[in-house]
């Protein structure tokens, strides 16, 4: 239930929320973090669990990780020329991710990190930031 939220509150964001003249900057920072927030709690940490319930889990929900990080990283290029505004501020977020041991999920938030880095160079012409 709580993925099925996070996913209308990013499909309101996009269509209500986006454009230059409406950009909620602090409604975007709010559903990074919460959807941050989800993916790292640790009842979603399925190497944590035995192989029996692991398999149960996988069976009956999938990987919800692997599916919001996907989301947040299909929300963060939806962002165009405002994701210069979220930078610094979501590269912890980002890394937290990241470190969670699950191939696909990295698979979706290594290209933030390098679109993180493109971004801040087209504006700058370094790394300052």
């Amino acid at each position: 239930e709580f993925l099925r939220a996070i996913n209308q509150f990013a499909d309101t964001l996009t269509q209500m929320f986006l454009s230059s003249s409406s950009l909620e900057l602090q409604l975007w920072n709010n559903y990074f973090h919460l959807a941050v927030a989800f993916l790292t709690q640790d009842s979603l940490q399925l190497e944590n669990f035995s192989q029996a319930k692991r398999t149960t889990i996988l069976a009956k929900y999938g990987d919800m990780r692997a599916t919001i990080g996907a989301a947040i990283r299909d929300m963060w290029y939806n962002l165009g020329h405002h994701k210069i505004r979220f930078i610094p501020g979501m590269v912890g977020p980002i890394l937290e991710m990241t470190l969670v041991p699950e191939l696909e999920l990295r698979k979706s938030t290594i290209p933030i990190f390098f679109d993180m880095m493109l971004c801040e160079y087209q504006l700058a012409k370094s790394f300052s930031m």
